[in-house]
């Protein structure tokens, strides 16, 4: 489900969630068609957990809550994407907004993203 993009591809008509990983963002995107109906919200069919441990774990030796992360989901109701994130994937989650149109995608901070270092009863 992992659609490559260049920086400037339109995000409009999907969601997905994101990593960012070492300063590098790992973007799983999904049309909004594939994806998984929640009441008004359409949501990316899978977790975080599944992504990392089919993708990364092996490369980065980490459990999936380690790096800093989010997710873009859609309400059906209203037409706007929610993108909710970890403190320290702000820029990458201001970024990714941007790939939306204008006045369509909302960026809200979320405490169930929180990576290590926010995370004050994270274990290693």
């Amino acid at each position: 489900m992992l659609k490559p993009m260049t920086n400037g591809d339109s995000l409009n008509g999907f969601i997905g969630l994101f990593f960012v990983a070492n300063g590098e963002l790992l973007l799983h995107i999904c049309a909004l068609p594939n994806g998984e109906p929640y009441g008004d919200f359409i949501n990316y069919p899978e977790s975080h957990d599944t992504v990392w441990q089919r993708e990364y774990y092996l490369k980065y030796r980490v459990d999936y809550d380690f790096f800093p992360r989010g997710r873009i989901i859609y309400n059906s109701m209203t037409g706007v994407y929610l993108l909710y994130h970890d403190s320290c994937a702000a820029a990458e989650a201001e970024a990714l907004s941007g790939r939306y149109p204008e006045r369509k995608c909302v960026v809200s901070l979320d405490e169930h993203y929180q990576c290590h270092k926010c995370n004050s009863d994270y274990i290693a």
